[in-house]
């Protein structure tokens, strides 16, 4: 019985420092997905590019070219876990029926892009960052002008950029978090079953083994710096990851002009399956409500 008690507390700690190195691990690294299609998938033409994160992560990248005349430039990024030809099913009718060329590209640890911890913040925006910085070095002329539409993480992360960066004028967000902290306790909660008090413990070891606190990089501490350049936010009635009650607390902290579209029935990823035509022409009309009429 002594020998039990005397190493019960070794057993309680070791518990507690296993699932906390693990359950942040999977927020830091995770599993990535291959690439399902390519532009051409879609009868789209695309260059194959690569540039370096700010810290020097190999970013792997396409751009399409529009078949229209246009100096617009929309960048399109994926959500965590997800990748570059994820968000293009989605999106390729932005180029073919919508004339704008497009920037896809892989977040660190996603796709073909290289490894790096993952941070659903800091990082992540270092990548954007970058990724504009190339484009606007490479295409200057068809980038001229800049759109993000961003995806789940993605979108998080295009709110936080577009907040810093005037360039970029106009952002559509599907399905953004409003804080990290949350969105890290609901994935838990939906896909480990896991209680609060063992999410605070995986947040606790996600900013000792990161060196920052990725909270300091929530969308809903940014997204009021984005007026007056336009924000549309979409979300899924039945999303469970990123509830509709996390975009009405974006929209209701940012600022003019701003448009928010809760899609009924649709779940964290289904805006564009569910919303069908619907949702391609809201998302037209928005960006050629920024950019002008299509040709």
């Amino acid at each position: 019985m002594r020998d039990i008690l005397f190493v019960l507390p070794f057993l309680v700690v070791g518990a507690i420092l296993f699932w906390g190195w693990y359950t942040s691990g999977l927020v830091l690294h995770g599993e990535r997905d291959p690439l399902t299609a390519t532009p051409r998938t879609f009868g789209l033409p695309y260059r194959e590019e690569s540039f370096s994160s700010e810290d020097g992560v190999p970013l792997r990248a396409w751009f399409v070219p529009s078949s229209k005349p246009t100096d617009t430039t929309l960048v399109v990024c994926h959500g965590w876990g997800a990748n570059r030809s994820d968000v293009l099913e989605r999106t390729h009718f932005l180029s073919g029926r919508g004339g704008y060329h497009l920037f896809f590209f892989d977040f660190r640890n996603h796709g073909e892009s290289g490894a790096g911890r993952s941070s659903l913040s800091r990082y992540e925006a270092g990548d954007l960052r970058a990724a504009l910085a190339h484009l606007r070095a490479a295409h200057p002329a068809e980038a001229a002008r800049v759109g993000f539409y961003g995806m789940s993480m993605g979108a998080a992360v295009c709110l936080w950029v577009a907040a810093q960066d005037a360039g970029v004028a106009a952002v559509a967000a599907e399905s953004p978090y409003s804080d990290f902290n949350g969105a890290v306790t609901r994935f838990g909660r939906i896909f480990y079953h896991t209680p609060p008090l063992l999410s605070r413990l995986t947040l606790w070891f996600v900013r000792r083994r990161l060196g920052f606190d990725p909270n300091e990089y929530a969308p809903i501490l940014a997204v009021g710096r984005l007026a007056p350049r336009p924000l549309f936010l979409l979300q899924g009635e039945e999303d469970g990851r990123t509830p509709p009650e996390e975009g009405r607390r974006l929209f209701q902290a940012a600022g003019e002009p701003r448009t928010i579209w809760t899609v009924p029935g649709a779940d964290h990823g289904e805006v564009a399956e569910v919303g069908g035509r619907d949702y391609q022409d809201r998302v037209l009309a928005f960006f050629d409500g920024v950019f002008g009429p299509r040709s």
